[in-house]
Formats: C-alpha cells, sequence, structure tokens
C-alpha cells in the first residue's frame, strides 16, 4: 500500500505522524503520486484537478474541521465561530473536484465552550483528528463503510478572512464583537480605530450593563478600560497599537491616558 499525503501547513505534520506510527508507508507530495494507492489531504488548501485526484488507484480523502456540509471553506473554524455555532468536528470525505463536496468517511462531533478562540478549538480538534483518520483507514481500504452523500440543502459557506474583515463595529452586540475577537485572532486580527493607528484586540470578555454611551466610547474599568457596544461593554485582556509590542491595558492607559471619553472606530 503506498499513500500519497498532500499537506503545506505545520499543522499537517500531526496526520503524517499518526499515519506512520500507525504502520503506513508515506510519501510527501505529488511529485511521488505516481503508482500511489490512495491520496491524503490535510491543511492543503489547494484544489485539485480531475486528473490529479485519478492518479492514486483510491482517489484522495480529506480532513476537514467542520461537521460538513455545515462550513465547507477555507475556515470553518472561524466561521463556527461568528455564527455562535454549539458544535463543531472533525469530517474525513472523498475529495472531489468541488470543495469539501465530497461523500463523507467518518465524522467525530466536538462541544465548542463558552469562550474557546480559534486556536483553542483548532488544538482540540488536532487531537481528534489524527485519531478519526487512522481508525477509519482500515475500514474505508478494506470497503466496510459506505461513504454517505452530503446533504446540499444544508450546506452552508466559510469565506476566506481579509484584514478589513476584523475591523471592529461598536454599534453590534457585545456577544457579537467578542465572537469576532474569537474567531480572527490572530489573523487576519480584530482592530479598531485610535488617533489614526489601529489598536488590534487580541482577546477581551464582556461585561452587561445598560449605558446611554455612543458605540464605541472608552470609559473607564478598573485600571484598565472598556469600550462601550450597542447592550453592554467589551473589556480588552490583551491589546496591540499599531508598531507596538502586545501589551495589558492597565499598562497601555498608563501612557495614554487621554483615551477615555474617545470614541473609536
Amino acid at each position: 500500500m503506498k499513500i500519497i499525503f498532500l499537506g503545506t501547513s505545520k499543522y499537517s505534520k500531526v496526520y503524517l505522524d499518526a499515519l506512520r506510527e500507525a504502520g503506513y508507508g508515506v510519501a510527501e507530495g505529488l511529485e511521488n503520486a505516481a503508482g500511489a494507492d490512495l491520496g491524503i489531504i490535510a491543511y492543503y488548501g489547494k484544489l485539485l484537478s480531475k486528473e490529479v485526484l485519478e492518479i492514486p488507484r483510491l482517489g484522495f480523502i480529506n480532513v476537514h474541521y467542520s461537521l460538513l456540509p455545515r462550513w465547507r471553506g477555507p475556515s470553518p473554524i472561524q466561521s463556527a465561530i461568528l455564527a455562535g455555532d454549539e458544535k463543531t468536528g472533525v469530517t474525513i470525505l472523498k475529495v472531489v473536484p468541488k470543495a469539501d463536496a465530497g461523500d463523507i468517511i467518518a465524522q467525530e462531533e466536538m462541544e465548542i465552550k463558552p469562550g474557546e478562540t480559534y486556536l483553542e478549538i483548532e488544538r482540540r480538534l488536532d487531537e481528534i483528528g489524527p485519531s478519526l483518520l487512522v481508525n477509519s483507514l482500515p475500514l474505508w481500504l478494506d470497503e466496510k463503510i459506505i461513504p454517505q452523500k452530503q446533504d446540499e440543502s444544508k450546506v452552508t459557506r466559510a469565506k476566506l478572512f481579509k484584514t478589513e474583515d476584523g475591523n471592529i463595529d461598536w454599534s453590534k452586540t457585545s456577544e457579537e464583537i467578542l465572537r469576532e475577537i474569537r474567531a480572527l485572532n490572530p489573523s487576519p486580527g480584530t482592530f479598531t480605530m485610535l488617533d489614526g493607528k489601529r489598536l488590534l484586540i487580541i482577546s477581551a470578555e464582556t461585561q452587561e450593563s445598560s449605558h446611554d454611551l455612543a458605540p464605541g466610547t472608552i470609559a473607564k474599568e478598573n485600571s484598565g478600560f472598556k469600550i462601550a457596544t450597542k447592550d453592554g461593554f467589551i473589556i480588552p485582556k490583551l491589546i496591540k497599537l499599531e508598531g507596538k509590542k502586545e501589551t495589558a491595558p492597565e499598562a497601555f492607559l498608563n501612557g495614554h491616558q487621554g483615551i477615555i471619553g474617545k470614541i473609536l472606530g
């Protein structure tokens, strides 16, 4: 059995290691695809042509971090957080020329914990995924798994997030803004404009409190500060002013006392 493995991210290594530890002979890269029995993709991020998909005798299978058909596309974890999903998971599927549209081979569900960030969720999926792949592979190769077609009526699509997607709209609810902070850090990052510079808000929490402040208004909060939203406040925990190092709001405020009362945006 010759397996060809495609993965461009450092995170794909957990899958490569798991396959080798399970005793599979794995070659990396399309240049080694000739004569392969099966192709496996993890963290690859590129669509393969029909011609390439047909090189391995048994085609390609892929590991995707969502409960397909929900969140097809390049940013499924971020999309799940932004939508307020209570669960996500790992799907192993057959690869077809259309992104994440192939039949499902195996799937494992995972709860999204309150307040969990993109990186925290990804780390937990990185623990589930390799085991699911290794445990499913012999069953798939022995034709003991009947792949399931995806329900096209339930498809949702995840987009590739850009820098401008991280620009915080303070007229949203505190929960909506916190989801953005949880989902879009470290990349592309969530930010607001302060005196013409980007102020990145890397982590934060919400505060339920009625107020009559304009959205985006900076108010004092103990030794730090908070920012007014549609229905309460965001309390930053870690921030970074453009061109400066990451810092706690308390330390930042020591050198920027004049920001209290300013309106961000």
